[in-house]
This record gives structure tokens, sequence and C-alpha cells, in this order.
């Protein structure tokens, strides 16, 4: 009988222990590459590939540098030379994106079109923004959590991982203004790809802008990382973004 009640109680407590590291334990991001085709009207147009790379984890502390270059191909290639280079490097802590630098780079037949600067001031919760091709420079007060336009990305893979409330949003900083990203979780659909079909989370993403509306679907196999984006908008093409190559695991530094 004492034998029963030893091993009652050491079940009780290894049980109460596993349960209490689990719900206190952060899923972190994974470095990957993904690439994207994105096509409008039904034709291929632009080639966009996205590359997380991670340091060495410290507790719930980690430094991100996320990337995405983008490059037309095909015929489009030939009628606009156009590349864009955006980049946000910062820390993940507790679960939750800050970044500390962001760049937007686009370049046209080789010369500078957009050159943009970002930088958090996370003791004075101020972001200041150099824009280079416009020599103008302004800063702007911050609220916590306060991300720029493409780790937004990363924080909404976090968020579907650890916390996915039907409802959410995020305060993005941008062209000198805060602007607040709403998002609402719809239901889970299987999504179709060159690289397989994946069970995914259907997310509805209404930006800033009035008339447009951007439709996401993650894949929790892929760590909520999106498959397959719709960008819709009043008076424009539609924008279809799929995923047609993902590696996981990439280099950490």
């Amino acid at each position: 009988m004492k034998l029963q009640r030893s091993c009652l109680i050491i079940f009780l407590v290894s049980f109460f222990s596993f349960n209490h590291v689990t719900a206190d334990t952060k899923i972190q991001l994974k470095p990957f590459v993904a690439t994207y085709m994105i096509t409008a009207m039904g034709l291929e147009g632009i080639n966009v590939t996205n590359s997380l790379s991670l340091n060495q984890s410290n507790g719930e502390h980690q430094q991100y540098h996320f990337k995405s270059y983008s490059m037309p191909i095909g015929l489009l290639a030939f009628k606009k030379d156009e590349t864009r280079d955006e980049q946000s490097e910062g820390s993940i802590i507790d679960g939750q994106i800050q970044p500390e630098h962001y760049t937007y780079l686009q370049l046209r037949n080789d010369k500078k079109r957009r050159d943009v600067e970002l930088t958090f001031d996370w003791l004075r919760k101020e972001v200041s923004n150099n824009h280079k091709h416009k020599n103008s420079k302004w800063h702007l007060s911050i609220p916590e959590h306060t991300i720029d336009k493409l780790s937004y990305q990363l924080a909404l893979m976090l968020k579907l991982a650890n916390d996915p409330d039907k409802h959410f949003s995020f305060y993005v900083a941008d062209g000198g203004k805060l602007k607040e990203y709403n998002f609402e979780v719809l239901r889970e659909e299987r999504v179709y790809t060159s690289l397989g079909s994946y069970k995914a989370i259907k997310i509805q993403h209404q930006r800033y802008k009035k008339g447009k509306n951007i439709t996401l679907w993650c894949a929790p196999d892929l760590n909520y990382l999106p498959v397959k984006i719709i960008q819709e908008e009043t008076g424009k093409p539609t924008f279809i973004s799929t995923l047609i190559s993902y590696q996981e695991g990439m280099s950490n530094h």
C-alpha cells in the first residue's frame, strides 16, 4: 500500500512538472530559406527568397537576421530590371520580436529608387528613419513590441505557434507612421504547392490601407511559415505568392 502511494505521488509530481514546463516553454523559430513565386493574371513574374539566420540560443534570448530578396523573372525581367533587398535584425525575447535595425533597398536599372534605414532605440522607445534617397529623416515614439514591416512575418509565425488568438494585431513602424496590422484566424485548409500539400491555417490580414486585403495560409509543419499568400487590392491585379522551395536549418551565425 505504501509502495502504491509512493508511486502515485511520484506520478503526480512528474505529471504536473511536465505540464508546467510545457506550458511555460515558448516554441522558437528555426533557421530557414524559403523561395516563393509571385504570379499575377496567371503569369509568373517575381521570385522572392526569404532567409532567417539565428545565433545560438541564450535561454529565451536569440539574435535574428531576416532577409528578403526579390527579382523579376521571365518576360518581366526584360521589361523591368528591378531588385529589392529588405533586411531586419534584432532580438527574440520571450517569444517576442524586438527589431533593432531595418533596411530596404530598391534598385531599378542599377540605380537606387528607394534606400531606407530604420534604427530602433528601445530605451527611449523611439524609432529613427533615414530616407537616404530623399535625404530626409524622422523620429517616432513607439509602444512596446512595435516591429518593422518585414519582421512582422516572424512575429506572425511566433504568434500562431505560441498564442493563437482568433483576432490579434501588430504595431508596425513604416513611412513615418505607426500602422496597425490586424489579423483574423479563419479555419484550417489544405494547400497544394509544387512541394506537396500542407495542412494550413487560413488567416485574413487587413492592412491600414482600405480596399487592400491579404490572405495567408500558414503551415504548422513548417513552423507556421506562409506557404501561400494572396494580395487583393481594388483596381489592381491580384498577386498570388506560392512556396516553391524550402530548406530548414541553415547555418547559424
